[in-house]
């Protein structure tokens, strides 16, 4: 793991989210769960030793980010915004999130299949214990956890900002020095969310995927953005349709997909595509 501050670690270099602990004198805070599960239990015993866990936040509702709840289940409050579980990602193909779950453990960390816990005994989302809708704040141990709804990329994105540690972890809303992905996104509230990260008083950033960065990285978030609608837009000038955009927009060559899944580079552009395609003719 990567200790960002004093007292904030986070692992940038494992398929899946950056999953993030904050430790306070009153026990550690946990934002995402790891996807792969033997990173998952190494997390696990490191804040174990430092003492109990309080909560756990969840940033969204992807497979990636909510993978480990099942072994948070009854030990933290959990905590995430109001439409956490009215936003579980639909897994792309024909997998749900249990089989994609398992697929992945066998391709990437099959040595711990056998603690995958059966579909019936499998806790992946449950209501929060704790809900927000636009801003909430918690204090633990002296150290405040400021969370604010910031949808984009997901309906239910969140924010957590530490001021103490002048970090904010703000999960999908950035992606660096990868392949973002707009599947899920709803453009305009996803540069209205940059713009607001960009008001944050911080020195570090914990993005979904990608290494940790300032502030300045929101304006190359922003401005890959506005060239996938940049294309696009131009596209449409030239009369193409939706599918013909798609057969002839990529942004493969410009970076590499996230960690350990090169195999939806595919997925990505042409939902990419798809997307911008609908912001730009009023169709979302």
């Amino acid at each position: 793991m990567e200790q960002v501050t004093s007292n904030i670690y986070t692992e940038t270099k494992i398929r899946g989210c950056n999953p993030s602990i904050v430790f306070t004198s009153e026990g550690s805070v946990f934002v995402d769960t790891a996807q792969l599960l033997s990173k998952l239990l190494e997390m696990r015993k490191f804040a174990l030793e430092r003492g109990p866990i309080r909560y756990l936040i969840n940033t969204e509702a992807h497979i990636d980010h909510i993978f480990g709840n099942h072994w948070f289940a009854g030990e933290a409050i959990t905590v995430g915004h109001e439409k956490l579980c009215d936003d579980l990602w639909k897994v792309p193909g024909t997998m749900d999130a249990y089989d994609y779950s398992v697929d992945v453990l066998e391709r990437q960390d099959h040595e711990m299949l056998s603690q995958m816990p059966p579909r019936g005994e499998y806790i992946m989302m449950k209501r929060p214990d704790i809900t927000f809708r636009d801003h909430m704040s918690i204090e633990l141990g002296g150290t405040h956890f400021e969370l604010y709804h910031t949808p984009g990329h997901s309906p239910c994105q969140t924010c957590v900002y530490i001021p103490e540690e002048r970090t904010a972890i703000v999960g999908d809303t950035l992606f660096v020095d990868c392949q973002t992905w707009l599947h899920s996104a709803n453009i305009a509230d996803l540069l209205k969310s940059l713009d607001f990260l960009e008001t944050l008083d911080v020195d570090h950033i914990i993005p979904g995927h990608g290494p940790v960065v300032t502030k300045d990285y929101i304006a190359k978030q922003r401005s890959f953005i506005y060239e996938w609608l940049g294309a696009v837009a131009q596209g449409i000038a030239k009369g193409w349709s939706m599918e013909e955009c798609v057969a002839n927009i990529s942004f493969a060559e410009r970076c590499p997909m996230d960690i350990g899944q090169p195999e939806m580079m595919e997925y990505v552009q042409r939902t990419n595509t798809i997307k911008c395609y609908q912001y730009l003719t009023h169709q979302a």
